[in-house]
């Protein structure tokens, strides 16, 4: 990641909680060790409103020991965050780490006039990373050795690309860059863990997660208010302009109205179509919407 404050959270968990095996169970010195970050993490006082509210407004003008002390100060509540997610194959460290990134995420979003406490809008955020973070770690370990190389040299250059331009790389700038052809781009990405990842920005937004609002009634930041039902209106517009079978496609692959996110084999079953297929569908799908107008628009309320 590029944000320093990240790397110096993900650190200090690593350096209290490194003798914990990567397996479903924490050992006891496993134990011993997440006891020692909590007691460094606890010294950190819990914050009121009012103190939210003064370092929500000192991060908005730039301030880096404001974002810091906000970050301090909720890290005790990422560790129950990801204490539930433990069963789902990760070591608790890595839910920890990822939890993390979207508690910076947060502070760097949140806004003070919406009059919320600031934990009851981050724990959105919190929870999205880790779900993100657990089904790209279940995918990548089905995938053969060549695809999983070309992934490494996918994020690779996507980290290089975005020191470089100080955001997120377009699609068209890690092709160039990468001297691939589209399709074998889109191929990594499907596999990275985001089919055809939308959280890549769309021309200069520079975050732009669509997928995550588009398929949990939850998704959206728990501040949107009374936008919610006009956003959602907006979602079923746009997936009207998709054909019937590519939204279907998608309603099954991301458990779109609630349902269960189904993987490339289950959705082949249901529509009698070939693995293949799916895969190339939901990619056709997904260009087409970050190519829609209407989508880009509503990037501008993420």
């Amino acid at each position: 990641m590029s944000m320093e404050l990240c790397l110096l959270v993900t650190q200090k968990i690593a350096f209290y909680m490194k003798e914990i095996k990567i397996e479903r169970s924490i050992t006891r010195r496993g134990e011993d060790s997440l006891a020692r970050y909590l007691q460094e993490i606890s010294r950190f006082p819990l914050l009121n409103v009012e103190e939210e509210v003064i370092l929500a407004k000192k991060i908005s003008s730039g301030d880096k020991a404001a974002l810091e002390r906000l970050v301090n100060c909720n890290l005790r509540f990422v560790v129950s965050v990801a204490k539930k997610y433990e069963i789902e194959g990760m070591p608790l460290v890595d839910l920890i780490s990822e939890g993390n990134i979207g508690l910076v995420k947060a502070a760097k979003r949140f806004d003070e006039s919406r009059g919320f406490k600031f934990i009851s809008y981050a724990v959105w955020w919190i929870r999205q990373a880790i779900l993100y973070s657990i089904g790209t770690h279940k995918r990548m370990i089905r995938l053969p050795m060549n695809q999983l190389s070309g992934i490494m040299d996918l994020w690779k250059s996507e980290g290089l690309l975005e020191q470089q331009l100080q955001r997120l790389p377009t699609l068209a700038e890690l092709t160039e860059f990468m001297e691939l052809p589209d399709e074998r781009v889109l191929d990594y990405l499907s596999n990275s863990g985001d089919v055809f990842s939308l959280d890549l920005p769309l021309e200069d937004a520079e975050d732009s997660p669509i997928v995550n609002v588009m398929t949990d009634p939850m998704a959206m930041p728990p501040d949107a208010g009374l936008e919610k039902e006009a956003f959602y209106i907006n979602i079923q517009r746009i997936m009207n302009l998709l054909s019937p079978r590519d939204q279907n496609v998608l309603r099954l692959a991301y458990g779109m109205g609630g349902g269960r996110p189904l993987q490339n084999e289950d959705i082949s079953n249901l529509m009698g179509l070939s693995s293949e297929t799916i895969r190339r569908a939901k990619q056709k799908a997904l260009f087409k919407l970050r190519e829609m107008k209407e989508v880009k628009m509503m990037l501008q309320y993420l």
